[in-house]
């Protein structure tokens, strides 16, 4: 969910002196002279350096003299890259059935695939600036039939005409209280929309409350708020209409004006000020968050999963900086002057880009990006980030995906986000219980550490929900334009946790997704006993608390690829 919360902070903290000063890092800088620990310290031990990377150095170590058996696949589903980057061209998956001349050389209806391919792409080669979020395109796509639909006490009303009338119920109640409930809490212009329904019900108790004072007490005149509220209030605290809520706002707005006159606050609430101000605010809103280009760039109908000839084969988008860090942690070659220690040097970028700018990747996307990546022989799939709400159908196309992906062999790592929710109490999508059968065995959540061994004091958490922590604060990898630069984020732990996945399937590449995610969950660094003050949000209120490192995952740890590496030998043997 929500892309607001940044998905990669791509910030370069340069010592210079005493003072930080941001700007790239270049080949031959002052911060590539410095020793490991300091730049690309995923690689290293704590035993060792005293950093809590995850030993990708003494994997190495411990794997010489060993045949590498396999160039694993790693599918990097999100944003693009630049994949002539010096550190990674040599890395870049190269469909082997298609061939880069305006044809679909291998039938798999992308024309031109050779190294990846866009899907939010058009044919004329134009590509989505930004998505929409969920909940935008959910109230999209429900507007007309609920948008205008009030529920006030145990009757329906609408004001598709400004005018509160009633209404018959709508046929699909469970979809109508999802609309309310769930999209109202995600979409933006689902709340601005209902801002101006509220103003006609506001209106509409006004006008009666009017009508009731004035009724008792005919020849009065000069009402007061504390007249209508005697008058007007709910006669029992289980009165179920908005009679109550409006009496409060009432109330509220008279203490803060300062003003106990019942005309007055009545206008205030009938003004057309007051109303055009809602309509407005709704305008900007679809200004802003309605349209994000799909149907004129891409065309295709995303709520349809069988509609899938679509998209085009431009990897190098506006966000590609963010998917070349990632793919820069995950593979390339080491010990090379001047660049970051990648940790799985065999390994193959595939990359499916489903993410642009703000918003949150469209589900039809992801599910045929997955599919993709498993039909087209990855070993490893790197999602996007968690989030908050799945519509049931397309949350469906997504754990078929992820189903097919577990029965192929892939294993599928997806980055929790940085909101410090407990997961126990929020759900969060894709999860492994998602489709309410067996859980999926090839799911890994993965949330980021610092050097320290500490996690995100933001971090999503969950003693089941999050599998395991890994390096992902001021880590240095390649980015676009063949420069190096730090990155902090969840898709960087999420890089580092796949490279130790590919390297394992480098040397053992019998080995399933499911046992690798089982390897990986039982050679951790333990963290076990650490007690750590973290962030959390519950309700809509920041709190700071202290809990037990086996509290926050299920593993209770950091990833540690020489003690991974270690138990796919025995286990292979």
């Amino acid at each position: 969910m929500k892309k607001y919360f940044t998905i990669l902070m791509m910030s370069v903290l340069v010592a210079i002196g005493s003072a930080a000063k941001a700007q790239l890092v270049k080949q031959n800088s002052k911060v590539e002279e410095q020793k490991q620990s300091n730049r690309d310290w995923y690689n290293c031990s704590f035993e060792k350096d005293g950093v809590y990377g995850v030993g990708v150095n003494e994997a190495y170590e411990f794997l010489k003299g060993k045949k590498a058996k396999a160039k694993p696949i790693v599918a990097l589903i999100g944003t693009g890259i630049d994949t002539e980057h010096e550190a990674l061209k040599a890395n870049i998956w190269k469909n082997p059935k298609e061939k880069a001349d305006g044809k679909d050389n291998d039938k798999n209806g992308y024309v031109d695939d050779v190294n990846g391919w866009n899907f939010i792409g058009g044919k004329d080669g134009q590509v989505m600036l930004s998505v929409n979020r969920e909940g935008e395109r959910e109230f999209l796509r429900l507007k007309d039939k609920y948008g205008d639909i009030m529920k006030d006490g145990g009757k329906f009303y609408t004001f598709a005409n400004g005018k509160r009338e009633e209404c018959a119920a709508p046929e699909n109640m469970e979809e109508y209280n999802y609309f309310n409930s769930v999209v109202r809490e995600e979409s933006r212009l689902l709340q601005a929309y209902g801002a101006i329904n509220s103003v006609y019900n506001s209106r509409y108790y006004m006008g009666l409350f009017d009508r009731e004072v004035r009724a008792v007490s005919l020849k009065k005149t000069g009402f007061t708020v504390e007249d209508v509220v005697k008058m007007c209030s709910p006669k029992t605290a289980e009165d179920p209409t908005s009679r109550g809520i409006m009496i409060a706002a009432l109330q509220m707005r008279a203490h803060m004006m300062k003003n106990d006159e019942w005309e007055r606050n009545r206008d205030a609430f009938l003004s057309e000020t007051y109303l055009a101000d809602q309509k407005k605010k709704y305008e900007q809103a679809v200004a802003r968050y309605g349209n994000d280009g799909r149907q004129a760039i891409v065309g295709d109908n995303y709520l349809d999963i069988n509609d899938r000839a679509y998209g085009n084969n431009v990897l190098l988008i506006a966000d590609a900086a963010i998917g070349t860090m990632i793919a820069g942690v995950i593979a390339g070659q080491r010990d090379v002057e001047g660049r970051n220690n990648p940790i799985a040097e065999q390994a193959r970028i595939m990359t499916l880009v489903v993410e642009a700018g703000a918003g949150e990747p469209y589900l039809k996307d992801m599910a045929l990006a997955i599919r993709y990546a498993v039909e087209h022989g990855a070993s490893v799939v790197v999602l996007p980030q968690q989030n908050s709400l799945y519509p049931e159908v397309q949350k469906q196309w997504i754990s078929e995906a992820i189903r097919y992906a577990e029965q192929k062999g892939v294993l599928v790592i997806v980055p929790v986000h940085e909101m410090s929710r407990d997961m126990s109490e929020e759900t969060f999508f894709p999860n492994r219980w998602m489709d309410g059968g067996k859980e999926l065995t090839n799911l890994m959540t993965v949330g980021m550490s610092d050097k320290e061994g500490m996690p995100s004091t933001n971090s999503n958490f969950g003693a089941k929900e999050l599998d395991i922590y890994a390096p992902g604060i001021k880590v240095l990898s390649a980015c676009t334009g063949d420069v190096y630069q730090y990155g902090n984020g969840v898709p960087m732990a999420s890089a580092t946790v796949a490279g130790v996945a590919a390297l394992i399937k480098t040397y053992y590449p019998k080995l399933t997704g499911s046992q690798i995610r089982d390897i990986l969950l039982q050679t951790v660094t333990s963290r076990k006993g650490v007690e750590l003050e973290k962030n959390v949000t519950r309700g809509g209120k920041n709190a700071v608390d202290l809990y037990l490192f086996e509290q926050l995952c299920l593993s209770g740890g950091i990833v540690n690829a020489l003690e991974a590496v270690k138990a796919a030998d025995k286990l292979s043997k």
